[in-house]
C-alpha cells in the first residue's frame, strides 16, 4: 500500500514538473512561418502545411512546393504572428526543469520533461527522445541562445515519443546542418536556416527572423505514421560522370521494390531504375544503384528520390537528394588587418560574380546589421564599419552567395 501511494505521488510530481506545452493557435497549421522577416527558398523544398510571413516576402515557391495556403502580410499572417508570439511567451513560463550543458547529442537520451540550457548550444550525432512507452509523453527544451546542429545530426523518437509533443524554444538563431533529421516544433527568436537536404518533422516558427531553406522537407502530418519500410539513410554522391545512390533500411514489411527517380527541377520526376526489396526483414539492409547518365541532364543539378512500393502496390517517397553537375565556384572570406577585432576590412574571393548577403549577428544569433553585396569574380574588398556603434562582445559575420556560405568571428572591445 505504501509503495503504491509513493509511486502515485512520484508520478504526480513528475507530471507537474513538465509544465504546460504552448497553445499554437492558427500557427499550428504552418510548416514554416516568420512573424517578422523574409522567407527564402532554394531548390526543391517540400512543405506539408501552410507557409507565410507577416513582414517581408516569400521567394522560391516554385521550385519549392507546399500543400497549404501561403499567407503574406494579410489577416491570416497577422493572426499567426500573434499566436507565435503568444506561444513563445507561454514557453518562457517553464522555468523549472533539468539543466543541460551546451553540447547536445552524441547518443544522448532524454526522457519526458523540461530541459533548460542557459547558453547557446550545439547538437551533433544522435539525440534520442525516449517516450518510455507513453504516447502522451512531452518534451520541452529551452535554449537561452542560438542552436547549431551539425551535418547529419538526427533527433530520434523512441518508445512512443511523438514529434507533436516535442517543443524547442530557441532564444537565438537556429542552423540545421546538411542531411540532418530534426523533430518537433521550433519556436525561435531569430533566423531559421535549414541547410541542404535537412528535414524537419514538425514546424519552423520564428517571431523575428529570416527563414532560409535549401532543398528541405518539412512535414506537419497530424501524427507519426509507421511506414512499411524504416529508412535509416539515403545519400546521393557524384563520382566523376556517375552518381552513386546508397540507402539503408532498419526494417522492412511487405516491401516489393524501390524505384529510383530523378528530376532536373525537383518537381517532375521519371523512373530511372529499380531495385528489389527484401519483402520482410528486421535487420539493417543496405542497397545501392548507380546513375550512369549524368551527361544527359541539361540542368546544373539533378534531384533523386526513392519510391518504395509495397506488395499491395501502395507507395511511399523518401526525402530528396541533390547532386551538383557543375562544380560550385568557390567563396572565401578573410579579415584584415586584424583577423578577429572590429572594425576591419573583409577580403572576399568569389569564384563567380553575383549578389551576396552579408549579415552581422551577436553571440545569441540576433541580427545586428545586414546588407546586399554585388560581388565580382575574383577579389572584393568590403569595409566592415559597423563596429563603432556596437556594444562590446562577440559577433559573427555571415556571408552567403547562393548555396555557398562563410562565417567569421569578431570581438568588439
Amino acid at each position: 500500500m505504501r509503495a503504491t501511494l509513493l509511486l502515485t505521488l512520484l508520478l504526480a510530481v513528475s507530471g507537474l514538473s513538465f509544465g504546460q506545452a504552448p497553445a499554437l493557435g492558427t500557427a499550428s497549421t504552418y510548416g514554416a512561418f516568420t512573424a517578422s522577416g523574409a522567407f527564402n527558398n532554394t531548390g526543391a523544398t517540400a512543405i506539408t502545411g501552410n507557409i507565410g510571413t507577416n513582414l517581408g516576402a516569400v521567394t522560391g515557391f516554385p521550385p519549392g512546393t507546399h500543400t497549404g495556403i501561403p499567407s503574406v502580410q494579410d489577416s491570416a499572417s497577422s493572426q499567426a504572428a500573434k499566436d507565435v508570439n503568444a506561444a513563445y511567451s507561454a514557453m518562457s513560463l517553464n522555468t523549472t526543469g533539468t539543466t543541460l550543458g551546451a553540447a547536445l547529442g552524441g547518443g544522448q537520451t532524454l526522457t519526458p520533461g523540461v530541459y533548460l540550457l542557459s547558453t547557446a548550444a550545439t547538437l551533433s550525432g544522435d539525440l534520442n527522445l525516449d517516450g518510455l512507452g507513453d504516447a502522451n509523453a512531452g518534451f520541452i527544451i529551452r535554449i537561452n541562445g542560438a542552436l547549431s546542429a551539425a551535418a547529419a545530426t538526427h533527433v530520434r523518437l523512441l518508445n512512443s515519443a511523438s514529434w507533436s509533443k516535442v517543443y524547442w524554444q530557441i532564444n537565438g538563431r537556429v542552423d540545421i546542418g546538411e542531411n540532418s533529421a530534426f523533430k518537433g516544433t521550433l519556436l525561435v527568436n531569430a533566423d531559421i536556416n535549414m541547410m541542404l537536404n535537412a528535414t524537419l518533422q514538425g514546424r519552423a516558427l520564428t517571431r523575428g527572423g529570416i527563414i532560409t531553406l535549401n532543398t528541405n522537407n518539412i512535414s506537419t502530418a497530424a501524427a507519426d505514421v509507421p511506414l512499411p519500410v524504416k529508412l535509416i539513410s539515403f545519400t546521393a554522391e557524384r563520382q566523376g560522370e556517375t552518381a552513386l545512390l546508397r540507402w539503408t533500411t532498419a526494417t522492412e514489411q511487405n516491401n516489393a521494390y524501390f524505384a529510383l527517380e530523378s528530376s532536373a527541377d525537383g518537381q517532375h520526376f521519371g523512373t530511372i531504375g529499380r531495385v528489389s526489396g527484401t519483402s520482410n526483414s528486421t535487420q539493417a539492409r543496405t542497397y545501392q544503384w548507380t546513375d550512369t547518365r549524368l551527361a544527359e541532364y541539361s540542368a546544373g543539378q539533378v534531384y533523386y528520390r526513392l519510391r518504395q512500393v509495397d506488395t499491395d502496390s501502395s507507395t511511399h517517397y523518401s526525402p530528396l537528394r541533390m547532386v551538383a553537375l557543375a562544380p560550385l565556384a568557390g567563396l572565401q572570406m578573410q579579415a584584415f588587418p586584424s583577423p578577429s577585432q572590429l572594425p576591419a576590412n573583409l577580403l572576399i574571393q568569389a569564384g563567380q560574380a553575383g549578389p551576396a548577403t552579408l549579415r552581422l549577428t551577436d553571440a545569441l544569433g540576433h541580427l545586428v546589421a545586414a546588407r546586399q553585396l554585388p560581388l565580382n569574380t575574383g577579389s572584393n574588398s568590403v569595409p566592415l564599419n559597423e563596429g563603432p556603434r556596437l556594444a562590446p562582445g562577440l559577433y559573427l559575420v555571415h556571408l552567403q552567395q547562393g548555396a555557398r556560405r562563410q562565417t567569421l568571428r569578431f570581438v568588439q572591445e
